[in-house]
Order: structure tokens, then sequence, then C-alpha cells
């Protein structure tokens, strides 16, 4: 198994990088090239963070940092993509990343945040099914796991908000179809919790526009629209670093004018 995952994700390195023109890791040390992805990370330049991480793995295919880091970006090109067919595509193998992370380094908070960050992406639009009730109990286990591993992890709260956020408003009607026809959904999700969550998340990282962002849609999606305006405005006033957050920022701009 460890091997068809690993030859799945040097697949999806020729395949999906992009950009063919690689430093080598003999040229630099693997500490070097870690580094240095992350500074291009927090710069907004996920394409080459990910070129490097990618590197990384065809040397060290095992590589926590590597692993963990190119799962997660892979999740977020997904959600900037325009059709499910080529979300599906990159969370698939955001998802194969995380796998091997997991598989490798069963001990840490990220190995579980990836998995069940990707579980969630693929997830969210794919059409009912029992894949999609897997992927559910999926995320909802593997980010109580990488919560109880680092509770200082601020994704980790993020990630229990939402599932907390997307099961406690699932119809009734919608349950009794899953359990009919591939199984019950998970049990114990409350919109008190993914309240609860979801501010630990923003005053763990209060410049992080998605933790706000997922929030104000809680309040919004629940009917507690006087708490979603306030949240939506403090987002204005930040500073998008990446793709993902000037998208998130038109978002919340979008969500505010039709509250308004």
């Amino acid at each position: 198994m460890a091997m068809k995952i690993i030859l799945l994700v040097l697949i999806s390195f020729f395949c999906l990088s992009g950009n063919p023109a690689f430093a080598t890791v003999a040229e630099n040390p693997v500490p070097e090239l870690l580094n240095e992805a992350k500074q291009h990370f927090n710069l907004g330049d996920e394409e080459t963070a990910l070129d490097i991480y990618l590197n990384v793995i065809m040397s060290e295919p095992g590589n926590y940092e590597a692993l963990w880091n190119a799962s997660f970006i892979y999740t977020r090109k997904a959600r900037r993509q325009a059709t499910y067919t080529a979300q599906e595509e990159l969370y698939r193998v955001a998802l194969d990343h995380a796998r091997l992370c997991l598989e490798i380094h069963p001990n840490r908070a990220r190995s579980h945040y990836v998995y069940g960050l990707a579980s969630a992406g693929l997830a969210n639009e794919m059409p009912n099914s029992s894949e999609r009730l897997r992927l559910i109990w999926d995320m909802k286990e593997h980010a109580e796991l990488a919560l109880q591993k680092d509770p200082e992890y601020a994704p980790a709260w993020h990630l229990m908000g939402l599932w907390h956020s997307k099961l406690a408003n699932v119809s009734r009607t919608e349950r009794i179809a899953a359990r009919l026809l591939y199984g019950a959904l998970p049990d114990g999700a409350s919109n008190q919790k993914a309240e609860e969550f979801l501010r630990q998340a923003i005053a763990m990282d209060p410049d992080v526009i998605i933790y706000r962002l997922d929030l104000a849609k809680h309040y919004q999606e629940t009917g507690q629209h006087s708490k979603a305006i306030p949240l939506l405005q403090s987002i204005f006033t930040m500073q998008p670093v990446s793709q993902n957050d000037i998208m998130d920022m038109l978002k919340a701009r979008d969500r505010y004018v039709r509250l308004m």
C-alpha cells in the first residue's frame, strides 16, 4: 500500500506541478529547501512552495514537512477551481499526500489535519454516496485527532468548527436518506460547538481570513445576521496574502452586500 501511494505522489509531481525546473536536493540540503518553501508560502507564492515540497518528496518520500504542506497546498488550489471536476482531481491528489503522511507519521497532528481537510473538501460538493459518507466520518475522526495531538493548532479548531456547522444543519430528511441508503451520519454536532470552535480558531490566529468568513457563514446560515455583519466588515480591513485570501475577501463582500 505504501509503495502504491508513493507512486501516486510521484505521478502527481510530474502531472500537476506545471513547472519542471526544480532545484535538486543534491544542490540544496533538505532543511534549506523546506525553509525556502515556507518563505515562498508566507509571501503568497504557493506554486513555488509546492514545487519545492514536491522536489523534497522526490528525494525523501516520507518527509513529514514536505508531505503535509504539499497536501495542504493542493487543497488550497482545489478551492480555487471553478468546477467540481477540477476540484475533485486536486482534492484526490491532496488526499494521496495526506494518506502517505498519515501512514508514515500517524502520531503527528498535521498528518491528521490535512487528511481531514482534504476529506472535507472532497466531500463538500460530492453527490450523496457511500464515499461521501465515509469522507464525512474521516473529517470528524481526523479533525478530533489533530486537536488532541496539538490543542494549540488553530487550523484544527477551525476544521472541527466546520464539521459541527455542516453536520448540525443537515436536515432530518437528509439524515434518514443517508441512513437508509449508505449508513448513518456522525452524531454530536451542534451550532453552539461550531461557534465555539470557530471563535477559538480566530482567537488563536486573528489574521486568517477564512476563519472569520466561515464563522460569518455559520451565523448567516443559522439566521444570526446581526453577528455575521460585523465579522464580514472586519474582513474588509484585513491584508490578503494569497490567492485564497483575495477570493475569500470577495466572497465576504458578496455576502455582506446580500445581507444589507
